[in-house]
């Protein structure tokens, strides 16, 4: 593997000490727990590297408050991840675990500064630093949505203003039945409400969602799936396509975005 340890600290420099700079550079997750980076302008991978520590991953976020790159993996410990060495050190050990049925979401709610972290419809907060889980309420569509009764099928999700600890932030999610964005209302009840679809014509297997905030709070949503990767409209959910990331190895399952400031 190609060490990320040049890319990944300079793009931090650059995304985090740059005034006013919009920074481009994202960290998608491949296979059970390879790191890849790679510019959302150019679409270049600049490197690639296997985090070491932990067998598997379930996803990753950056954690807004801190800068720091937060793992979740297969046994649902915590971990951060050393973005130059590849290494993870473990936080703490969720106390509830998380059935796992289908895709796993890992994001960090900005404002709270905890992790929430949901499979199928079971929908959990946890608090990073001691592990402690919160089971919050079931992923259902309100009553007056077009989908109520549906089953939701999320496989992705993000939070906006994800920079710092903001004094507001709301949560968006990837349903793949629909193939559609979707604003979780309330997002500890669980409820969900269909904002528009991507138009995507034929999307890949898994998605990858996040949401790059700038420190005068601008929004940008990403989207990856079959290593297409596209920006998304928050307002009416359309997808607009910016090019295949190539050379990543494998279909990206997850993804945060770098900071910009």
């Amino acid at each position: 593997m190609t060490m990320l340890k040049l890319t990944l600290s300079t793009a931090l420099v650059t995304a985090m000490g740059a005034s006013g700079a919009l920074a481009a550079s994202a960290i998608g997750l491949v296979g059970d727990k390879t790191l890849v980076m790679f510019d959302t302008e150019t679409l270049e991978v600049t490197g690639t590297m296997d985090v070491t520590g932990t067998a598997k991953l379930h996803g990753i976020d950056l954690r807004p408050s801190n800068k720091t790159l937060v793992a979740v993996d297969a046994d649902q410990a915590l971990y951060t991840i050393d973005m130059e060495s590849g290494a993870a050190t473990k936080i703490s050990q969720m106390d509830k675990m998380l059935p796992v049925d289908g895709p796993v979401i890992v994001d960090f709610n900005p404002k709270a500064d905890k992790l929430r972290f949901m499979s199928g419809t079971t929908n959990h907060r946890v608090n990073v630093e001691t592990g402690d889980v919160t089971v919050d309420g079931s992923l259902a569509y309100e009553e007056k949505d077009m989908h109520a009764g549906e089953a939701p099928a999320i496989a992705a999700a993000a939070y906006a203003n994800s920079y710092g600890m903001p004094d507001s932030t709301a949560m968006y999610d990837v349903d793949s039945t629909i193939v559609a964005l979707i604003q979780q209302t309330s997002p500890n009840d669980g409820t969900l409400a269909a904002i528009g679809k991507f138009g995507i014509d034929m999307p890949g297997e898994g998605y990858a969602f996040d949401i790059q905030t700038t420190e005068d709070m601008k929004n940008t949503a990403w989207l990856a799936t079959g290593n297409m990767l596209y920006t998304v409209d928050l307002e009416s959910g359309e997808a607009m396509g910016k090019g295949m990331v190539e050379g990543a190895g494998g279909d990206i399952r997850d993804l945060t975005i770098l900071p910009a400031m």
